[in-house]
């Protein structure tokens, strides 16, 4: 993601921190870009270099008022909107929640397991994985049966390799080397 979509995002988190909306402002802010996101030809007008300025911030407008959006986000999109950065709400929203979840001591873990985990097989790898972070983990699961066996969990920039894969690759280094 971008340093400036970054910025954005910090900014949009120090006021929601001083209005204590901060889970508020997350959630209009999907609304609003997932609106956005939703909709070729919405994208494609506020990305139009011949459509007005004037044009673009009166369809935010009236986007972010039919759907009730706070006050504070629709500031906030309404100014990103004349800086010409519209382009980057789905950057921003994306920092934000990660700054979100940084003020809320929760962190996202991207864990590749070789077959479907259950309810309480999951619930352990949440715990084990809250253990080595400090932190209350969400786990967003995918399946890779070339694992053989085990999990790959990344956090942030740190990665835990325990599948069976990697398992083998080491023992197979510590015998040729």
């Amino acid at each position: 993601m971008s340093i400036i979509a970054r910025r954005y995002a910090q900014a949009l988190m120090n006021l929601a921190v001083k209005a204590d909306q901060v889970a508020d402002a997350a959630k209009a802010l999907d609304e609003v870009a997932d609106n956005v996101a939703g909709s070729e030809r919405l994208q494609a007008y506020l990305a139009e270099p011949k459509v007005a300025l004037s044009a673009k911030e009166a369809v935010i407008s009236e986007m972010l008022q039919k759907g009730g959006v706070s006050p504070l986000v629709s500031t906030f999109v309404r100014f990103i909107a004349r800086k010409r950065r519209i382009e980057l709400l789905e950057d921003i929203r994306g920092e934000f929640h990660e700054l979100a979840d940084e003020r809320m001591g929760r962190a996202n873990a991207q864990v590749t397991v070789a077959a479907e985990l259950n309810a309480k097989q999951q619930d352990a790898l949440r715990s084990r994985l809250r253990v080595l972070t400090g932190k209350e983990i969400q786990l967003r699961m995918q399946v890779d049966p070339g694992l053989l066996g085990g999990f790959v969990a990344r956090v942030g920039s740190t990665v835990w390799d325990s599948s069976l894969r990697n398992q083998l690759n080491l023992i197979h280094q510590s015998i040729a080397g």
